[in-house]
């Protein structure tokens, strides 16, 4: 291998720990209180969770809010019986609930809110995978993300409220030029920068009596890479290699859900369509002869989900609420095969919760813990070396505290 090539392929291959953001939101939903309830929100969420669950919540707010948490994802996933290697993944969040102090008709109904999910060791991830290697497609590297959205909402007459915002991700771009200069000496030049990418968050809701309802759309948050290499003056005739793909993604979807709140009692019901089928796969052709990868023929799915919560209030303002949710999400890939060893699983996720808050001189401190544990219906592959059964779980767990006044 000539030396001038060398440091382009160690950047290549760096890649393959590169880390990209995208939005773990889709995988647990976003806040304590969503986590909690299964993913559930689009209904009934009121505070800063409402910028991914559905932005018309907003208008909900009342008062000012700062949320800070931290949460934590480990993954038990095998193929063929032996254990397969995830990384654990770990985050910061913080949540921003803002009510605009409005006078006249929009005094009351108008709030923003902010969120982000911050991985406590990356911001790009891409990993460079032949398609006849096996991986789980799905799971383990949307845990290590980084997330931003940001919502307003805006309260309507006769129970309508109406919101939106935009989802914020990064993707990586660059390229590595390998040339000769006038002494006859090979050097390699690497450029790579982070882009911007978005998607919008619309959503609306109607509320009578004890019953809400809401209907949130997602679009498509995706997050490419692609890093060209190009030869120049080495003596040797070399295409231009382009190392590209689609690091992170997130379906364009819509949550529709009913919500129903009585004497403490919130329960909610919904249903995530999910387009799976825009999915265009994990990399590209390296050149343009190369012969393209297989495409992954994902499929759109549902998700069912179900959310509880019981809270239990206090004249003095002190509140302790129990949460419980589930919803099972069946897998948008097809059974992996020898030439497409992409994995993934239906799942089963049960979700569980605890809020415990005080009231002080005005102020109400809040303190959450959240978990969902994702169980991976075994499954069978035909794989290079014969048919395996793979599956496994994964917990997420975390914990927060926030400060309303």
């Amino acid at each position: 291998m000539s030396r001038a090539l060398r440091p382009a392929l160690a950047f290549v291959l760096s890649l393959a720990g590169a880390r990209a953001e995208a939005s773990p939101q889709d995988l647990f939903g976003y806040g304590p209180r969503p986590i909690s309830m299964g993913g559930t929100g689009a209904a009934y969420a009121d505070d800063f969770s409402a910028v991914h669950a559905n932005p018309a919540g907003l208008s909900r707010l009342r008062e000012r809010s700062l949320t800070l948490g931290y949460a934590g994802t480990a993954f038990w996933l095998d193929l063929g019986g032996q254990p397969f290697s995830a990384d654990t993944g770990s985050a910061t969040m913080i949540g921003l609930g803002l009510p605009i102090p409005f006078g006249g008709v929009l005094r009351d109904r108008v709030a923003v809110g902010l969120g982000f999910f911050t991985p406590t060791n990356v911001i790009v991830r891409g990993r460079i995978v032949r398609a006849t290697t096996p991986q789980f497609v799905i799971l383990p590297d949307r845990v290590q993300t980084v997330a931003l959205q940001l919502g307003i909402g805006v309260a309507l007459p006769a129970g309508f409220r109406v919101g939106g915002g935009v989802m914020a991700m990064a993707g990586l771009s660059g390229a590595v030029l390998v040339a000769a200069d006038a002494s006859g000496r090979s050097s390699s030049r690497i450029d790579n920068q982070l882009t911007a990418t978005y998607a919008p968050v619309f959503g609306a809701q109607w509320e009578r009596g004890d019953w809400r309802v809401g209907a949130t759309f997602r679009g498509a948050l995706v997050a490419n890479f692609l890093v060209s290499i190009e030869a120049r003056d080495l003596g040797i005739n070399l295409p231009v290699f382009n190392i590209s793909g689609v690091a992170q993604y997130d379906p364009a979807q819509v949550q529709v859900e009913a919500a129903w709140q009585r004497r403490g009692w919130t329960a909610a019901l919904g249903v995530t369509g999910k387009r799976w089928s825009s999915y265009p796969g994990p990399s590209s052709a390296t050149t343009e002869n190369s012969p393209p990868p297989p495409p992954p023929d994902f499929r759109d799915t549902l998700v069912p989900r179900l959310g509880v919560e019981h809270r239990w209030t206090w004249d003095d303002g002190t509140h302790v609420a129990l949460r419980g949710g589930y919803f099972y999400e069946p897998t948008p890939a097809p059974p992996a095969t020898a030439a497409r060893a992409l994995l993934d699983n239906d799942r089963h996720v049960f979700a569980a919760g605890l809020s415990v808050g005080a009231t002080a001189a005005g102020t109400r401190y809040t303190v959450d813990v959240f978990s969902q544990t994702h169980w991976l219906a075994p499954r069978e592959a035909a794989t290079a070396t014969g048919a395996a059964t793979h599956g496994g779980a994964l917990l997420h767990i975390g914990a927060s505290a926030s400060v309303t006044f």
